[in-house]
């Protein structure tokens, strides 16, 4: 299971509905193998969508990701937007 955040801002910028989080759920297909789901609003329209999701590789998690952003943007489950990338956060080593 891969964590993978697509960070996305709206087209103009606007403000999030607050139950975007349920309507990109619905969005969403029992083959897209997300097991979680997160929604981080952030300021001027920006957001990221978190999405914990079953898949074989790095590669291929953040490949799928993408490809659902895209879908969820085509049907409308998500509002007016721009994905601006998709990939696995990284997490700082302290030593």
């Amino acid at each position: 299971m891969y964590l993978v955040h697509a960070r996305l801002c709206t087209v103009p910028p606007a403000a999030l509905p607050d139950d975007l989080r349920e309507a990109v759920r619905a969005g969403l297909d029992p083959g897209d193998r997300i097991e979680h789901l997160a929604v981080h609003p952030q300021s001027a329209g920006h957001f990221t969508l978190g999405f914990y999701l079953v898949a074989d590789s790095l590669e291929e998690a953040e490949g799928h990701a993408g490809s659902v952003c895209r879908r969820l943007l085509a049907t409308g489950a998500l509002p007016d937007a721009r994905l601006l990338g998709v990939g696995v956060p990284l997490v700082p080593v302290h030593r």
